[in-house]
């Protein structure tokens, strides 16, 4: 690594209630399922970053028990709104609902969050908390993460992405001043993060 480069490692949380019944949850503040479980994550930090709902907290400690967490709001998930903690199966002959789905960029959901608000607060804090050369690391949402691989990776769309739980996703840039310019990174891959049944 180089005196002036960049690791950025970014990590979903565990799943929730919400996440195994496959519902919408934004800002919900939800605790994770499986939080006794021995996970094997391939990184070590003393210091994380990431939302402030009790999903990421919890995620942080399970994962690095020993780092410090510094809570942002703007990395919350977008607020889905009358959509908020519904499936698709509740949801699909609202027409609305299905605008929403075809083109979420142009389309709010109702008393939800405009994707362009959802874009700026999120991307104007990952630009305030990665401001000098070294590696980072977040726990985070799934569309934040999104929201970054599509801005930061070639050829990345957020409707395209998918983003796993138990997944590292680790974009590199060989200098600051390319992040803070909007570059795409030099890098990108992906790492397991492994439970371990036998502890």
């Amino acid at each position: 690594m180089g005196d002036s480069s960049v690791i950025v490692h970014l990590i979903r949380h565990e799943k929730t209630k919400a996440n195994l019944e496959r519902k919408y949850i934004g800002w919900t503040d939800e605790s994770i399922v499986y939080d006794k479980v021995n996970c094997i994550v391939p990184i070590h930090t003393d210091v994380v970053y990431g939302s402030d709902l009790k999903r990421c907290l919890e995620t942080a400690r399970l994962y690095f028990p020993n780092a410090v967490f510094h809570p942002f709001f703007e990395l919350r998930e977008l607020n889905f709104g009358d959509f908020e903690m519904k499936t698709y199966e509740d949801l699909k002959d609202d027409e609305r609902y299905r605008q929403w789905i075809d083109v979420p960029q142009k389309v709010t959901p109702p008393n939800g969050e405009a994707f362009t608000a959802f874009q700026k607060r999120v991307l104007d804090c990952f630009q305030q908390i990665v401001e000098h050369p070294g590696i980072y690391v977040f726990v985070v949402h799934g569309g934040v993460i999104r929201l970054i691989l599509s801005k930061f990776c070639e050829e990345k769309n957020f409707q395209e992405v998918v983003v796993q739980h138990r997944n590292i996703y680790t974009l590199f840039w060989d200098d600051i001043e390319s992040l803070k310019g909007g570059e795409v990174c030099n890098r990108l891959s992906v790492a397991p993060i492994m439970v371990n049944e036998n502890l």
